[in-house]
Formats: structure tokens, sequence, C-alpha cells
């Protein structure tokens, strides 16, 4: 299967950007966020006529109207403190996927899927805060591939942009959907004594495999997941405390132990947990993370969700309340991300979570109806875990990176493959 470059253009906010909007300021969560752009991609089978005659102009239009309101997306960072907001825009590139679609959604291959999407050539100074890119495949189906710069967009903002689009390529656009810009005023641009050292996640020697849960094993899982400390575990808590098991137990089995620490970070949505709250549209980085630890050589699934739970309910009891102090507040979330800058460097075992679930991206009709799959391709980042809903809202589509060794003993562990599917066909 070969994917051919047609066009890239840039494409601009329809109207021009008032000029008291034209800088932007970043919040301090905005200045600390690690530096990589996060992408995703949107499948449409079999919809070639709809498309063909007017469907990549509606993408282009539809794009150029939402950045009008999403306008920081169509400038450029300047100094790690701001955004001018100058209407350079955002690329736009158009392929054509000699192949069929129906191929690539037999068994996704986690490496291939990446030509769908754009470029991730931040670290060559693009400057881009949004790349799109629409892949046309000679049967007719569709992928539109997304890049948003972390240092103005997380999961939230992500999904408040991809619902504005695309209910404006179809006019059903509302004043509800539009964005708020309020980080700043909440948590405010910080001057540093010395250049901030980025946060920056490098890709390694590893391997992504893809694990779906239906809804019917998640069932059974929170089952087995269930204990008189946490009777009602979640769908992310039961399937993320299953994979941190098996993860854990290969790299003790690949080092020859059987006692070692492990760690798991869960990035979290701190929009409801701030007093007051923000809105879901609040356009930024509005995130900071927990980690849960264990050392005991039995693990048990019922001991990890345990775990996880525990370490929610003291980010939300100790941290989410101080919050609204600037002060304290740049210690919490900054304090958090050093946390994983230095389990990353070993000694023990440190697993990243981002949990997607519950974010709408199967909404995503552009006019040719809601898309068959939505997936997050692998960054190569070494023990990080992207969980994601199924197309019925109901599962969880987990795709899992680890190195080659630990990937090799947990793509046969028995109790994973109990409750899951490896790389399942979507069609």
């Amino acid at each position: 299967m070969k994917v051919e470059f047609v066009s890239k253009q840039i494409i601009k906010p329809s109207s021009p950007t008032p000029q008291n909007l034209i800088i932007y300021k970043l919040s301090f969560i905005d200045q600390i966020a690690p530096i990589f752009h996060t992408r995703m991609l949107f499948f449409y089978p079999n919809i070639e006529n709809q498309f063909a005659n007017d469907g990549c102009e509606r993408l282009k239009t539809s794009l150029s109207e939402t950045l009008t309101h999403f306008y920081p997306l169509a400038g450029r960072v300047k100094d790690n403190k701001v955004i001018e907001c100058n209407d350079k825009g955002v690329e736009f590139c158009e392929t054509r996927v000699h192949g069929f679609l129906s191929d690539t959604l037999k068994q996704p291959d986690a490496d291939f899927v990446h030509h769908f999407v754009p470029v991730d050539d931040a670290h060559l100074g693009s400057g881009f805060l949004m790349k799109v890119q629409v892949n046309l495949f000679d049967c007719g189906g569709l992928a539109i591939g997304v890049s948003f710069s972390h240092k103005i967009a997380d999961a939230s903002t992500i999904g408040s942009f991809i619902k504005a689009w695309s209910c404006t390529a179809v006019g059903c656009m509302t004043e509800s959907m539009l964005p708020k810009y309020v980080m700043e005023s909440h948590f405010p641009s910080m001057e540093f004594s010395n250049d901030l050292p980025p946060l920056e996640f490098k890709p390694s020697n590893c391997i992504t495999r893809r694990y779906v849960f239906e809804s019917s094993e998640i069932t059974k899982l929170k089952a087995k997941a269930s204990s008189k400390l946490v009777e009602q575990p979640t769908r992310v808590e039961s399937v993320l405390a299953l994979i941190w098991k098996c993860a854990t137990i290969a790299s003790r089995t690949n080092l020859g132990i059987t006692k070692r620490p492990s760690k798991i970070g869960q990035a979290i949505n701190i929009r409801k947990r701030t007093n007051p709250h923000l809105p879901e549209t609040s356009v930024g980085n509005c995130l900071s993370n927990f980690i849960a630890e264990i050392e005991d050589t039995d693990m048990d699934v019922q001991t990890l969700v345990v775990q996880l739970r525990e370490a929610l309910e003291l980010f939300s009891k100790e941290r989410a309340h101080k919050l609204e102090d600037k002060d304290i507040a740049f210690s919490i979330l900054s304090e958090g991300w050093k946390d994983v800058e230095l389990a990353y460097k070993g000694g023990i075992d440190f697993y990243m979570c981002t949990s997607w679930c519950r974010f709408e991206f199967y909404e995503a009709d552009f006019g040719w109806g809601k898309p068959k799959w939505v997936s997050i391709p692998s960054m190569k980042i070494k023990n990080s875990i992207y969980l994601m809903d199924t197309s019925d809202g109901k599962g969880i589509e987990a795709w899992v990176t680890l190195s080659q060794q630990d990937m090799a003993l947990v793509e046969k562990n028995h109790e994973l493959l109990e409750f899951a599917s490896l790389n399942p066909t979507i069609i």
C-alpha cells in the first residue's frame, strides 16, 4: 500500500483575528507541558460519492471557519510565554492511498497508520500548532489525520475543536461549543529564572500492540477487580490495573527478579477539580497527573485497582482544592511532571497512562456519517498506555507500548488474553 502526497497548503482563519486578541498568554501549565504533537485518526469507509464533489473543500472551508474561533491554533508560540495569533494558519495536506481501507481495518498495523497522520516535525521549528492530513483511498474510503501541539491542546481541547469543526461542516455549530479562554487567568504565565527545561519524551526502541476489551469482557473484568475497598471499579481502573500487572510481571521476569518497585502515572483533567470549575471548552492544558505504586512480589488486579483509586483520591483530597492558589498550584502541577520525569530515569518500572475515554470522538460527522474507527497512533514512547472508547462507547481499546522483550511476554499473557483481543479486525 502506497501513500502518495497530492497537495499541501496553508489554511487560515476565515476572519482576521482582532488586534486586541493578537497576543495569547500561555498558562504556566502550557509552559511546562511536554514538547510533542498529539495525533489522531478518523476513518470513514466508502464515502467516495459523497466526498468526490465537495468533500475536501468542505473540510477546508469549515476548518477555516472553526479556526476563527480557535484562533491561537493558527498562530505561533514565542519564547514559551505567548502565542502570537498572527493568522499564519495550519498545514493541510492531501494524499492518495493506493490501496483499500478495508485492508487497513482488518488488522491495523501500529507502524503503518503513521503514514496517514501529519509528520511531527515540531523539533525542526516548523511552528505549526495544528496540521491536517486527508487521505483518500482507491476504494473511496477516507482517513483524516490531525496533529495538535501539546503546548496549547490537551485531550479536552482537541475534543472541543473536533466537535466544533465537524458541526461547522454540517451547519450545526452552536454557541455552547465556542471555546473559552480562561486558563491564563486561573494559572497565570510565570517568569522563570532559568530557561524552563522542556519535558521531552523521546521515541525509543519499543513495540506497540493494540488490545480491545469488549463491553461484555469488561463487565467480567470489573467483577474480578472488585473488592471490599473498591466495590465498583470503573472501566478504566479495571483495564489499566490488568495491563499494569501484566507489564510489571513481564519486566520482572526479563530482569530475573521477583520484586521491584512499579509505578504508574495517569493524566487527569482538572477542569472539574478546580474551585470554581472551569468550562470543558476551556482552551489549553488543564491537566495534572497522579501516581500509584506497588512493590509487592504478588500482584493481583484487586490490589492494583485499590492503589489506583487511593492515588486519585489522594490527589483530589490533598492537591485539587489547592489549585485555586496560583503559587501552590504551580508547585503541585510542576512537581507532578517532575515525578514522571524522574520515574523514567530508571531503577523502577514506570508506566504512563492517558485515558481518552468519554470524549465522544466517534461523534465526528463531517457530512458523511460517523467514523468507523478512531485511533491515536503510538508515539513509540516506552511504557506508555493509551486508552480510548470503542465505537459503541462501552468497550475500551488500549494501545500499549513496551520494550520488545517485555511485549513478547505480555502478548502471550493468558490473563490478559482472557479479557482482551489482540488487534482484532474492525470491519
